[in-house]
């Protein structure tokens, strides 16, 4: 048992041992540490103690480098700082008053109507010093515990089906919210419509489509329009606080990001159909875009490869973009006999590079030559071919 002990004690280092120690007198086996008697480490070592006394006069090997660490100076003064750790645990410090500072303040003013004195002006010196002062307040504080943070209670009126609610603080400088909203058409609540990414709400991870917004700064947008909303936002500087009903799932964006090189041109100002003509990016044909969001059905979040670190913008989706341009053909009005004519006039030179296409016009016509044709029926083939031109355009 003994080797076990002392190869424990070996293993943890810091073994001095003075050589040629005599073995002390039995009036000196009691350890100083023992200042607790029912302490369990002070009884074992007292036992160890004991046990190598009797085993010391029989020059047992390691028994006389094991009796010399136990009398060590510095395993002595750590088992007492153990047993005074030991107390300290027990006992339950309670301060002698939680209003130091308030005494001290009284003994001044005693100090004041008492005679003068050396000793009277030193105390009344030392009271006084603001570092004094300092240490005072600090103690009262963590007498009274003023330091844990004090929660305001909960009101009673609230019910237990009361949605949970998150607030929101943002920080908006010379930069755009980076989100657009939208009434309910059935609840007339205000919803985050989308997050635009790379915007100020997507890099927080605060805002996601779908919550309701309940209060911006303080108001409650209850009852309000979108353009009411947006002209609050518009007017606030510096943090602004939203109070929102979060969405039960954000969603989640797992789609590839898709590089797509522009065939023709959109102008988000000509578009009144765009949800935010701020938020609308305009691009030209032969632009490279990258579609970093198709989770709308009509309207794609996408940027220029040329500025991938600004904030995406709007498009109209493919399938909006077929949509818009079918609208566009079929709903052009009637053209005038003569310039229909003119126009099949000028192309009817196959020849010509720019008048290829309309050749083909041509021969597909049938009695729509230049002296004899029905203007209603080269209406339509007119259309017709645009349409099936388009429609080849957006295949390339």
């Amino acid at each position: 048992m003994l080797l076990k002990i002392y190869s424990s004690l070996v293993q943890g280092g810091g073994i001095q041992t003075d050589k040629g120690t005599d073995p002390p007198d039995k009036k000196d086996m009691k350890p100083s540490t023992a200042t607790n008697p029912e302490n369990g480490l002070s009884q074992i070592l007292r036992l160890v103690l004991q046990e190598l006394n009797l085993f010391y006069s029989r020059d047992v090997n390691g028994v006389c480098l094991l009796y010399d660490l136990l009398h060590s100076p510095w395993l002595q003064a750590l088992l007492k700082v153990y047993d005074c750790l030991q107390e300290f645990k027990e006992k339950k410090l309670v301060p002698a008053t939680t209003h130091a500072q308030t005494l001290s303040y009284e003994v001044v003013g005693i100090l004041r109507e008492t005679p003068k004195s050396p000793e009277t002006q030193e105390l009344r010196q030392i009271l006084q010093a603001p570092h004094f002062k300092a240490l005072l307040s600090a103690h009262d504080t963590v007498a009274q515990k003023d330091f844990e943070p004090l929660l305001p209670p909960l009101p009673d009126n609230i019910p237990d089906s009361e949605e949970a609610m998150r607030i929101v603080c943002l920080v908006k400088n010379q930069q755009p919210l980076g989100a657009t909203i939208k009434r309910h058409e059935m609840t007339g609540d205000i919803l985050v419509a989308r997050v635009i990414h790379g915007g100020l709400a997507e890099r927080s991870g605060l805002l996601y489509a779908g919550d309701k917004l309940v209060e911006v700064n303080g108001v409650s947008v209850e009852g309000l329009d979108p353009e009411q909303v947006i002209h609050i936002l518009a007017m606030s500087r510096g943090t602004i606080m939203f109070k929102v009903v979060p969405v039960s799932a954000p969603p989640v964006n797992s789609q590839k990001m898709v590089y797509v090189r522009a065939m023709t041109e959109y102008w988000p100002q000509e578009d009144p159909t765009i949800p935010c003509m701020d938020a609308g990016l305009p691009f030209q044909k032969g632009d490279i875009l990258q579609i970093v969001d198709q989770n709308d059905a009509l309207w794609w979040q996408a940027r220029k490869i040329s500025d991938l670190g600004t904030c995406a913008g709007l498009i109209p989706s493919n399938h909006l973009l077929k949509r818009k341009q079918r609208e566009f053909w079929w709903s052009q009005p009637y053209q005038p006999h003569t310039h229909l004519k003119s126009i099949i006039c000028e192309c009817a030179d196959t020849s010509n590079p720019a008048c290829a296409s309309w050749g083909s016009l041509l021969l597909l016509s049938q009695g729509c030559h230049l002296k004899s044709y029905s203007a209603p029926s080269c209406l339509w083939i007119y259309k017709i071919f645009q349409f099936i031109k388009m429609q080849m355009f957006l295949c390339r």
